[in-house]
């Protein structure tokens, strides 16, 4: 009679081969709520960096000219319907999916509060914004004079020579932006209940970057130089 005898490799190797085979890699599509992403920005912008207590006329002037996503009388700009991106998740073939996408598209009114309670978690994030207010008036200085503009991807872009404090401000600046947009795409993968992996971040971050330029070009003063979508720079009127 013969024995046999498995090394613990090969027993592993079967156990792994076995975990592979019963799993599936499916794409699945992340809601992304780019109206409520914009509404979001601007609640958190205005709750965190301005003064409620003493409303600036500019402040007042862009809440009338607020965009919206139906291209109402006022809306300076018509946004297209909600982009959806495509992420890759692997889950075992007896695991039953249960994305709730459906159930969030249909919950668009609470959307908003959702985003922004999700935000609020994020120690890192709201940081970021109270950095963010404690140097506005150094961005506005930048903006103003045109040394810096809004660019098409959230971040102040360099438009003029700047001195070495006013490099310091910019560059300070935008790494508190891109916080505030990482934390944004981890909101919207959270409310679509998916793995908040680094991975899915990033395929999420370049929409919720676009989403946060876009509101920052609906604030902007009148001189202003702002980057468009398709690249271009133009000057707020």
């Amino acid at each position: 009679m013969r024995y046999y005898s498995l090394s613990f490799k090969s027993i592993f190797t079967a156990l792994i081969s076995f975990y592979l085979a019963s799993c599936a890699t499916i794409t699945v599509n992340v809601y992304f709520p780019a109206e409520e992403v914009r509404q979001a920005y601007t609640n958190l912008e205005e709750e965190f960096l301005i003064d409620k207590e003493k409303p600036s006329q500019d402040v007042q002037d862009n809440k009338k000219d607020k965009p919206t996503a139906n291209g109402n009388q006022g809306s300076r700009v018509i946004y297209p319907e909600k982009p959806v991106i495509k992420i890759t998740k692997v889950v075992p073939l007896t695991q039953k999916l249960d994305l709730d996408i459906v159930d969030l598209a249909r919950a668009g009114e609470d959307i908003t509060q959702q985003i922004e309670s999700e935000i609020k978690k994020f120690p890192d994030v709201i940081q970021a914004f109270k950095s963010r207010a404690s140097r506005q008036s150094a961005v506005n200085e930048l903006l103003n004079t045109g040394k810096a503009g809004e660019g098409n991807d959230g971040m102040l872009v360099t438009r003029d020579t700047l001195s070495s404090s006013e490099k310091n401000v910019l560059d300070a600046e935008n790494r508190d932006r891109k916080t505030i947009i990482q934390g944004m795409a981890k909101a919207i993968i959270k409310i679509n209940n998916i793995e908040t992996s680094s991975q899915n971040i990033s395929k999420v971050y370049p929409e919720a970057a676009e989403q946060f330029a876009t509101s920052r070009r609906s604030v902007a003063k009148s001189g202003w130089k702002v980057q468009l979508p398709n690249g271009q720079w133009a000057t707020k009127k």
